[in-house]
């Protein structure tokens, strides 16, 4: 697949709608992702395994070539908290074939998140089972040249309704990443960073393979940081509580070359078509990299 030279290197703008809360297919997804100047998406890995599945893996490949955009990266559909451990070894069967195609297509970054408390695991016991599972899943992920980017959750308004804590800041999870692989990173989302009080300083202190994936948004205004509530946010720029020029300047610093992706929590955002959509999403990261 050729891509445009302006594309190939730094970060890039990338189109998922289930971060901004809205169901699209994923034909729908890559015809905004082009019409609104974004020059990369989220792999759906369900569509494009059927497709490989119903044709053949070429025919995946030249389908997602044709689109001229860049894979972004893909969500882990492994059920690594599940307490059935069957469940868990059924998902990881599963990816070797996901991993495979998606590396075909370009794409060397899978995600997940961490829960930062438990009512059941104590934090050893957390701590155990992270780095058994996740670890089983960056080993499928490396054979395929790909990474894992774990994403920390930093409100203490979340942790707070849990008997046990975990992994909850920046530090911590790179601690984590460490234990679990050598293809183990950052999924760095601006608002976790906030309510986790990471520091520019702090930013600039990673790597870029310390960083694997970004999520945007921006927080409630008249709330501090330990007041925010996790799935209550907003648009990138809309409220200025975040330094999301601050935040993106120090990732170009250390020469993160990675996806930008928007995750609102929108209600707003929810009830505009795809076109509306997309297209003030593209505006809105327009204004943090400006």
């Amino acid at each position: 697949m050729m891509l445009n030279p302006r594309y190939t290197r730094g970060v890039f703008k990338n189109l998922n709608f289930g971060a901004l809360g809205i169901s699209a297919n994923f034909e729908q997804t890559v015809a905004a992702a082009a019409a609104h100047g974004f020059p990369g998406v989220d792999l759906d890995i369900a569509f494009l395994s059927r497709m490989a599945a119903e044709k053949s893996a070429q025919a995946a490949r030249d389908w997602f070539g044709a689109t001229g955009l860049r894979a972004g990266g893909m969500g882990l559909s492994v059920k690594w908290q599940s307490e059935d451990e069957s469940e868990f070894q059924a998902g990881l069967a599963a990816l070797e074939q996901q991993a495979s195609l998606a590396a075909s297509l370009g794409c060397t970054r899978l995600t997940t998140w961490v829960m930062p408390a438990s009512n059941t695991l104590p934090f050893r016991a957390y701590w155990d089972l992270a780095v058994r599972r996740l670890g089983a899943v960056a080993r499928v992920l490396g054979a395929h040249g790909m990474r894992l980017g774990l994403e920390f959750i930093g409100p203490a308004t979340l942790r707070s309704q849990f008997k046990y804590a975990f992994v909850h800041s920046m530090d911590a999870m790179l601690g984590l990443c460490a234990a679990i692989g050598p293809n183990t990173g950052l999924l760095l989302d601006c608002f976790h960073a906030y309510t986790a009080k990471v520091t520019q300083a702090d930013l600039r202190a990673l790597h870029n393979d310390d960083v694997v994936y970004v999520h945007l948004n921006d927080a409630q205004s008249g709330f501090a940081p330990d007041e925010q509530i996790d799935l209550v946010r907003d648009m990138v720029c809309a409220t200025g509580v975040i330094d999301i020029k601050g935040f993106v300047g120090a990732l170009r610093t250390i020469g993160y070359d990675g996806p930008l992706t928007v995750e609102p929590f929108s209600k707003a955002v929810k009830a505009m078509s795809l076109d509306e959509a997309a297209a003030y999403t593209s505006r809105s990261i327009d204004q943090a990299l400006a």
